[in-house]
């Protein structure tokens, strides 16, 4: 395939495990490739992931990502400034109140399989679940018994496994969006990078070019493979944003 002759990339943001992780030789070579372009010239860079905000930043202190500009954190439910470390608390006011675990767990806490999330993966704005192998109507149905009761998230499930309950204006889509308004950064200049189903949301905003690297799974695949913004990378994990970028001009 050859370049795309779209506009500049100016911001690109990418999920981390599965996609810049998973292959540790593939990361250092992202890492380099990265720190290869200009300073000056390189977009932006955000990691867009359901680690929390202090867990992506430890992978960067153990140099095995470079240092990004910004940090979106549990499926778009925290924000961190990059280089001060700072959280965003005008992000963290537009995700609205706290969530009320309580009330989520006695929806799925009673599901037969469902599995409360250890501490670590869960904040105020973010309620998770392990639920295996749920096909798409029980994944419905228990989004339908949320509403019922009068709770106004939002409910991702991916990896046929992960289940997180999050404000209505939280995910991967809705923070990335928040942030290129205030960064000024159209989204015609900015390019996503992902694995799984909790990474739709950012393939799904309009203008928006990505790349799907070739483990991705196939929640993410079916629903993105017949977009032609997006490029299916031949190669796995972090060579497969490299080869993504590499197409789209950002690196060579």
């Amino acid at each position: 395939m050859g370049r795309s002759r779209s506009r500049p990339v100016r911001l690109v943001a990418s999920d981390i495990d599965g996609t810049l992780l998973g292959d540790d030789a593939a990361a250092a070579r992202f890492r380099s490739t990265w720190e290869a372009l200009a300073e000056g010239e390189r977009p932006l860079l955000i990691y867009n992931s359901a680690r929390s905000s202090e867990d992506i930043l430890s992978l960067v202190d153990a140099n095995l990502l470079p240092a990004p500009d910004y940090v979106i954190g549990g499926v778009g439910t925290m924000m961190t400034e990059g280089r001060m470390r700072t959280r965003m608390e005008a992000f963290i006011e537009e995700l609205g109140p706290a969530l009320d675990p309580a009330a989520i767990a006695a929806i799925i806490g009673s599901i037969e399989g469902a599995i409360l999330q250890v501490a670590a993966d869960q904040n105020p704005h973010k309620a998770s679940w392990h639920l295996h192998d749920a096909e798409q109507e029980r994944i419905h149905d228990i989004a339908a018994r949320l509403r019922s009761a009068g709770l106004d998230v939002k409910l991702i499930y991916s990896s046929r496994r992960d289940i997180d309950i999050l404000p209505r204006t939280g995910g991967k889509g809705s923070a990335l969006a928040w942030i290129c308004r205030e960064l000024a950064v159209d989204l015609d200049e900015v390019v996503v990078a992902g694995d799984t189903g909790n990474d739709l949301e950012m393939f799904e905003m309009p203008l928006v070019r990505g790349v799907v690297v070739a483990n991705a799974l196939a929640e993410l695949c079916r629903v993105v493979a017949q977009d032609r913004r997006h490029y299916l990378a031949r190669a796995s994990h972090a060579d497969g944003v490299i080869e993504g970028l590499r197409h789209l001009g950002v690196v060579r």
